[in-house]
C-alpha cells in the first residue's frame, strides 16, 4: 500500500485551521454528537432501505431517499420517516418528478424485491394528519394518484444528509438494531447505515497480549456506534505529535491496544422475512504493520449503496502484537502463535453470528482484501476452521511467491524482538510499553529482513505454518488439494506491482551499469546473475530508466504475476477461478508526481484500492469523474457480482445496476483454464491469454519460485 503518512501532512495545518483537539478527536468535524434517546429501533422500522442511484461520480447530483418498506397507512408511515430523522417534504413536481423517483426505484435491486407486491407507494408532502386522501406514487404508470389515507402502501422519505467524506460527516440520523451480542446505535448517511467500532474481542492487553483473542461479552445496555475506536499500534509513540496526527487523519482514530474491533457499513436493515445481503468482509493491506479497517480510502460507501452489499471491515493485531511466536521456546499452549490470523476468524465468527442484524447474510461471505489482507486471504483459504466461515474470496496483490514462515523463521524474528526488548521470556514482553514493543519491532524486523531479503520490507512478518491453523505451506495444499476447494476464488495484481519499491529501493535513475547490484536487493547474487543472463530480462539501452523498469518487471512476475497464474492452474480442477490485472488505477490522494503516478502509465501496487471502494471522492477537493467515475463503476459492478453469485459475470436472474453496466455486460470474463486467461481491467476492459508466457514458463522451471526454494522439502 501507498504509505498515506506521507501524503496527509498538508491536513495538520487543516485540522488546525479548524481547531481540531486531537487528545479528543470528535466523531465528526461538523459537529460532535452522542447517541439520541430517541433512535428508533430497526425492528420497528421493519425494513428500511437507501434509495440512491449511485453513479459513483462526484459530480453527478445525487437523490437520495429511505424507503420504508412495511406496509402503513400514510400518517403512520410519515410518523416512521420523522423517527428516521427525515420527514421532510419531497416535492413531486407533478408527472415527471414522479417518473424520476419510479425510475429510482425500479433501478435499485434492493427496493425493487421488497415492494414488488405493491403498484403505488406514499411520499410525505407535508399535509398535516386532516386529510382523508394523500398523496400516492404509481411506480407502474409514474404519475401521483391521490387515494385514502388508511392504505397500507411502502413508504418513502427524504434521506437528506450527505455523504462522509474525510474530516465531514453528520451522525444525526441514528437508529439502533438489536444483535446476539446487544443493542447498537449507528447512523446513516447519503449512501449507508454505518455501525462503526464494535469490538468482537475482548482487549488484547496484560495477559491476553500474544495470546489467542477472547471473543467479546454481551453488551450491557445501547453500544455507541457513532465513531470509528482504537486502531492496532503502527506508529512510534515517541515519534511525536504529527506522526500520531497523521495516524489519526488516516484511520479517523487514535492508536491503542485495545483496537479488536469492526465497522459495519449496509444499504438496508431488513425486515422480518425479507431477503438477506451478500456480505463482503473486508481485511486491509499494510505489510501487516500499519493501516485499519477505517482508513479513508477503504470508505465503502459507494460500494455498499451501488452495489447492494453489506461491506465489514475490520482491525487485527499488527506487527510483533501480531505475529509472535517461539515453539521451541515455549511451546504452543501458551503462545499459539498467528494471532492476527486467529483476529480475522474471530471477526468472521462475529459475522456469522451477528451479521443478519444488519440486512447481511451469513450464508454469503465473500472475503476481500489487498496487499497483507490478500496474504491473509491465503492463510484463510489455508486454514481448515475458516472454512465455513465464507464461500468466496477476492484477492488483490498477494505477493502469493512469498511463501508462510516456517516455524523456524517465526521463532527468529520472535528471538529478535525479545532481544530488542530486553525480555527473555513472555511474560517480562507483557509488561513492555507499548512505544518500547514497536521500537523493538522495527530491530527485529530489519534483522529479519537481513536474514531473509527475498521477502522484501513489505512481508517480513506474516502467516507461519503453525501446525494448527495452518499445517503445511499454501502451494503444497493446492497441490495436494487440501485448501478449500469449495469457495469461490477471484483474484489478481496490477500491472506494474513492484513499481511501489522503487522509490525506496531507488529514488533516482540508476546506470545500467549497476543492473546487478539493484536486483541485488530482492534477489541472491547467483539469483540475479541467473536472471541477468536471460535474453527476456535485460535492461533496454534505449530506455533512460532502464534499471527501475526491469526491476519493476522482474518483481512483479516473480512475486505476482506468475505464481498467481501457475497456482491458478492447478485449482481450476476443484472449482472455475477467475484471474484479473488493473490495467488502470487511481493515485491515493495528494500524491504529487512520482515513479508511479498515472501519468506515467503505471499501475502500481495499492493503484486498485479506490477503483474497488469507488472511494475516489472520500478525500474533500478530490473528484471522481469521467473515466475514473466510470471505471469504478464497472470495478464495483463486476466485485459486487462476483460476491452475490461466485461469478463476476452478471446472471440473467440478477436484479441490480451491473445488468445495466455496458462495460460489464459487453465482455465476458472467462474463467481460468490451461490458455491462462486473465481479463484485463480497464475502462474498456478485455480478455487476454499466454500473457508473458514464456516469461513465466522460465521463472516456473529454471528460476523457480520462492515457495519451493525457502521451505525446506516443499517440491514442485
Amino acid at each position: 500500500m501507498v504509505v498515506l503518512k506521507q501524503i496527509l501532512s498538508s491536513a495538520v495545518a487543516l485540522l488546525a485551521t479548524l481547531q481540531i483537539s486531537f487528545a479528543a478527536p470528535a466523531s465528526t468535524v461538523v459537529e460532535k454528537r452522542s447517541l439520541s434517546s430517541s433512535a428508533p429501533l430497526a425492528s420497528d422500522i421493519n425494513g428500511a432501505h437507501l434509495l440512491l442511484l449511485n453513479d459513483v461520480d462526484s459530480e453527478t447530483a445525487k437523490n437520495a431517499f429511505l424507503l420504508l418498506s412495511a406496509p402503513r397507512g400514510y400518517y403512520d408511515g410519515m410518523s416512521a420517516c420523522s423517527a428516521l430523522g427525515d420527514g421532510g417534504y419531497i416535492y413531486i413536481p407533478g408527472t415527471a418528478g414522479a417518473s424520476n423517483l419510479v425510475t429510482l426505484l425500479n433501478n435499485n435491486a434492493v427496493a425493487q424485491k421488497e415492494v414488488s407486491a405493491f403498484s403505488q407507494f406514499w411520499v410525505y408532502n407535508g399535509v398535516p394528519g386532516v386529510l382523508s386522501n394523500c398523496l400516492a406514487v404509481n411506480k407502474n404508470t409514474g404519475k401521483t394518484d391521490w387515494i385514502p389515507c388508511s392504505t397500507q402502501l411502502p413508504t418513502v422519505c427524504f434521506n437528506s444528509v450527505l455523504r462522509r467524506v474525510l474530516l465531514f460527516q453528520d451522525t444525526s440520523r441514528q437508529v439502533k438494531v438489536t444483535t446476539p451480542t446487544g443493542t447498537i446505535q449507528g447512523w446513516r448517511d447519503q449512501n449507508a447505515f454505518r455501525f462503526l467500532g464494535i469490538p468482537y474481542a475482548e482487549p488484547p492487553v496484560g495477559n491476553l497480549r500474544f495470546a489467542s483473542p477472547v471473543a467479546k461479552a454481551a453488551f450491557t445496555g445501547t453500544f455507541d456506534a457513532l465513531s470509528y475506536k482504537g486502531i492496532c499500534p503502527q506508529t512510534s509513540q515517541d515519534a511525536g505529535f504529527v506522526p500520531l496526527l497523521l495516524s489519526y487523519l488516516e484511520n479517523g482514530a487514535t492508536e491503542k491496544e485495545d483496537c479488536l474491533n469492526l465497522n459495519v457499513y449496509t444499504p438496508s436493515l431488513k425486515g422480518a422475512g425479507q431477503e438477506l445481503l451478500p456480505v463482503m468482509f473486508y481485511i486491509h493491506g499494510g505489510g501487516f504493520t500499519t493501516y485499519s479497517g477505517s482508513v479513508i480510502i477503504f470508505e465503502p460507501g459507494n460500494m455498499v449503496s451501488r452495489g447492494g452489499v453489506v461491506v465489514v471491515t475490520i482491525n487485527y493485531r499488527l506487527g510483533m502484537l501480531g505475529w509472535f511466536e517461539n515453539e521451541a521456546a515455549w511451546g504452543r499452549s501458551e503462545i499459539q502463535g498467528n494471532q492476527a490470523l486467529r483476529d480475522q476468524i474471530l471477526a468472521l465468527q462475529w459475522v456469522q453470528k451477528n451479521i443478519a442484524s444488519f440486512g447481511g447474510d451469513p450464508t454469503r461471505v465473500t472475503v476481500f482484501g489487498e496487499s497483507a489482507g490478500a496474504t491473509s486471504i491465503r492463510a484463510l483459504l489455508a486454514a481448515p476452521v475458516a472454512f465455513p466461515l465464507y464461500q468466496g474470496v477476492i484477492g488483490e496483490s498477494d505477493p502469493i511467491n512469498i511463501p508462510f514462515k516456517t516455524p523456524d523463521d517465526a521463532a527468529s524474528i520472535s528471538t529478535y524482538f525479545l532481544q530488542a526488548l530486553n525480555c527473555t521470556d513472555v511474560a517480562c514482553a507483557r509488561t513492555r510499553p507499548v512505544d518500547q514493543v514497536l521500537t523493538a519491532q522495527t530491530t527485529a524486523n530489519a534483522k529479519a529482513l537481513a536474514d531473509d531479503k527475498w521477502t522484501t520490507w513489505a512481508l517480513v512478518e506474516r502467516p507461519s505454518i503453525d501446525g494448527l491453523l495452518i499445517k503445511t505451506e499454501f502451494s503444497a495444499m493446492v497441490k495436494a488439494g487440501t485448501y478449500n476447494t469449495k469457495a469461490n476464488i477471484m483474484w489478481g495484481t496490477v500491472h506494474d506491482e513492484a513499481g511501489l519499491f522503487v522509490p525506496q529501493y531507488f529514488p533516482n535513475v540508476v546506470p545500467i551499469a549497476n543492473v546487478s547490484s539493484a536486483l541485488e536487493l530482492v534477489f541472491n547474487t547467483a539469483q540475479a546473475n541467473l536472471m541477468l543472463s536471460n535474453p527476456m530480462f535485460q535492461p533496454d539501452p534505449s530506455d533512460p530508466d532502464a534499471v527501475r523498469n526491469l526491476f519493476t518487471r522482474a518483481g512483479t512476475e516473480f512475486y505476482f504475476f506468475c505464481p498467481l497464474r501457475y497456482l491458478s492452474r492447478q485449482m481450476t480442477k476443484h472449482k472455475p477461478v477467475y484471474n484479473f490485472r488493473f490495467n488502470r488505477g487511481r493515485d491515493t490522494p495528494l500524491v504529487g508526481e512520482g515513479y508511479c503516478s498515472a501519468s506515467t502509465g503505471r499501475v502500481c501496487h495499492s493503484a486498485d484500492i479506490q477503483p474497488v471502494f469507488a472511494s475516489g471522492a472520500a478525500v474533500p477537493t478530490i473528484k471522481q469523474t469521467g473515466d475514473d467515475a466510470r471505471f469504478a463503476r464497472q470495478v464495483v459492478d463486476r466485485f459486487t457480482t462476483f460476491a452475490k453469485t461466485g461469478n463476476p459475470n452478471p446472471q440473467p436472474g440478477l436484479q441490480g445496476v451491473e445488468n445495466q453496466n455496458p462495460d460489464v455486460t459487453g465482455v465476458n470474463w472467462k474463467a481460468y483454464d490451461d490458455s491462462n486467461p486473465v481479463f484485463e481491467l480497464n475502462v474498456q476492459s478485455s480478455m487476454s491469454s499466454n500473457l508473458e508466457n514464456a516469461e513465466c514458463t522460465w521463472i516456473e522451471t529454471v528460476f523457480k519460485y520462492s515457495f519451493w526454494t525457502e521451505v525446506p522439502g516443499n517440491l514442485p
